[in-house]
């Protein structure tokens, strides 16, 4: 093999092992490589009518009638919300049903 063919044949497989490393090693660390995991609350799972998650968090023992942070975009002109006002103002009525049968109230 020639010089130029090693080249075009190794650089991107060193290229992979490297980004792969860095994996590694980010993960290990605890740091998400390119994104940021940031959990929903209870209030922004009520909005995104994430039913599932709603039910997780309340499993979890969380307190339906607590008031969570929300981002901004979740709740309109909210920044905090009880989970069934977020649930409410995004017109999630599934999620509205479930929070009442848990004990939700206004």
């Amino acid at each position: 093999m020639t010089g130029w063919l090693r080249v075009v044949v190794w650089l991107p497989l060193a290229a992979l092992l490297a980004f792969r490393v860095i994996l590694i090693v980010l993960s290990v660390a605890g740091q998400p490589p390119f994104w940021t995991t940031e959990p929903l609350t209870l209030s922004e799972a009520a909005a995104f009518r994430d039913g599932g998650e709603v039910a997780r968090l309340l499993a979890m023992g969380l307190d339906p009638n607590a008031s969570y942070r929300v981002r901004r975009g979740a709740v309109r002109g909210r920044v905090e919300a009880t989970p069934l006002e977020a649930a409410e103002a995004a017109g999630r009525g599934e999620v509205v049903q479930l929070l009442r049968a848990v004990g939700a109230v206004r």
